[in-house]
């Protein structure tokens, strides 16, 4: 089938070093890529189980057992696929294609049954591979739980001009070691968010949308994913927000420009954790007026950036039609979540508040915000694309920000591959009392840390 060199844009979210050529796969072997060097090798593996919608294969000697294998696909069967099909996918769409100058139209399911159809599997069952991702897991304290790669849709072997490898299927990668063996939960709930970056992934190809989605984006809704499934806020991510260890969440470091804070190794929690935090605000904002679909809208959006997540959140307040406006809200949320208008508004998560810093300057990258106590002589004119807002428990000042008790200065460019500017401070130290709340949670989250896959190889580089 020769549908990709039209409509795929990208053959992968990851990145990769060259390979030494290898050879075509022999019997019950896969492609997978070293998270440490970016280099391909190759995994000889055994079917284990075959479910209703999956076929489960597992690398020899990773001690995945047969029952355990049911497990997993019956797990996946019936309520990891039902759940993400059903909040991310598109369901009974037709799709036309030009054959020796003939259009014919199918018609599928759901977007998993066209991610099938586009290898020419026709089973409609998704692979799925159990190994010990090769990572940084026993030098380091974060490892790759799985990961997704687009790069499978392509025909079997050696991508052209890259060094990447296909295995021609619709499939996800989930870790054995420590993943499965030390954090199953946390794993099941990595198939959930992998399931969406393949959604994703094949919904841009049947749009025919010009990009990938971003980063931001595209994780912001695989975070959901992991909510659907544990049907709680991922205590690792809340935590980690609360407790901000490496104290840059208070210095505004999230999600916007992704991974920025390269000077910091651990600093891409925070990326995660503010993603999750933003697009379960927006969920608990739609919810309260009674608007649903609103992932789906987004995933399915002619859009691949901020707007996709504009035209949802207008509808939602018609305030928020600019992306000034909504991360306005939603950083004032974050400071005041227990607000009954723009907080977290039946939530857990209204015991999160992020911490003031004091001082006279800082640099902030789009996306970014901090909040200050406010002193009586203070002032400080917007400049460029940083804005402030003065905040109290009920209000969201933007035009007299120095008469409310805390100072949000922000950074509102739209542009995220932009230069941080400098914005101003009060220069008041917080009060010593003034600590985040406690987030109550089943557990408290104490690593070893879940990293992208993108993000891990990103790491190899440096």
């Amino acid at each position: 089938m020769t549908l990709f060199t039209a409509m795929l844009v990208s053959c992968s979210n990851l990145t990769q070093k060259s390979n030494d050529d290898l050879s075509s796969l022999g019997k019950n072997e896969f492609y997978a890529q070293d998270m440490k060097t970016g280099k391909y090798y190759k995994v000889k593996a055994k079917k284990m189980y075959e479910g209703l919608k999956c076929v489960i294969w597992a690398e020899e000697g990773s001690g995945i057992t047969q029952a355990k294998a049911e497990e997993i696909a019956n797990e996946y069967d019936t309520i990891i696929r039902p759940k993400v099909v059903g909040t991310f996918s598109k369901k009974n769409f037709p799709f036309s294609i030009k054959i020796k100058e003939e259009t014919v139209t199918y018609n599928f399911d759901d977007m998993l049954d066209f991610a099938n159809w586009i290898v020419d599997r026709q089973d409609k069952k998704l692979t799925i591979l159990l190994l010990n991702i090769k990572d940084d897991f026993l030098k380091t304290d974060s490892y790759v739980a799985g990961y997704f790669f687009g790069g499978n849709f392509y025909p079997k072997g050696k991508i052209e001009g890259t060094g990447h490898y296909s295995n021609s299927r619709d499939m996800i990668y989930v870790d054995t070691d420590p993943g499965l063996k030390m954090k199953p939960n946390q794993t099941y709930a990595t198939f959930a968010h992998e399931l969406q970056h393949l959604i994703n992934f094949v919904t841009t190809v049947q749009m025919g949308r010009n990009f990938l989605m971003d980063t931001w984006v595209d994780e912001g809704l695989s975070s959901q994913a992991e909510y659907l499934y544990l049907g709680e806020n991922p205590s690792e991510k809340c935590e980690w927000f609360k407790e901000d260890i490496i104290g840059t969440i208070a210095k505004g470091n999230n999600f916007f420009v992704w991974d920025n804070h390269r000077e910091e190794p651990l600093a891409i929690l925070d990326d995660y954790a503010t993603v999750y935090l933003f697009f379960r605000w927006l969920y608990l904002q739609a919810n309260q007026k009674s608007l649903s679909d609103i992932f789906l809208k987004i995933e399915t959006s002619e859009k691949y950036d901020y707007h996709a997540v504009i035209d949802v959140a207008k509808q939602i307040d018609p305030t928020w039609g600019s992306w000034e406006t909504l991360l306005r809200t939603w950083l004032a949320a974050n400071y005041y979540p227990k607000n009954s208008s723009y907080g977290y508004t039946g939530d857990v998560l209204r015991e999160i508040k992020v911490n003031p810093i004091a001082g006279q300057t800082i640099s902030l990258y789009p996306g970014e915000g901090v909040y200050s106590i406010i002193s009586p002589s203070f002032s400080a004119e917007t400049s460029g694309n940083i804005h402030y807002a003065g905040l109290t428990e009920t209000t969201i000042n933007p035009s007299s920000p120095y008469n409310e008790k805390v100072l949000l200065t922000f950074n509102a460019n739209i542009k995220n591959t932009a230069l941080p500017e400098t914005g101003r401070l009060t220069g008041v130290f917080p009060p010593a009392s003034r600590s985040a709340a406690r987030n109550i949670q089943t557990e408290t989250s104490t690593g070893p840390y879940v990293i992208d896959a993108r993000d891990m190889l990103e790491r190899s580089k440096r």
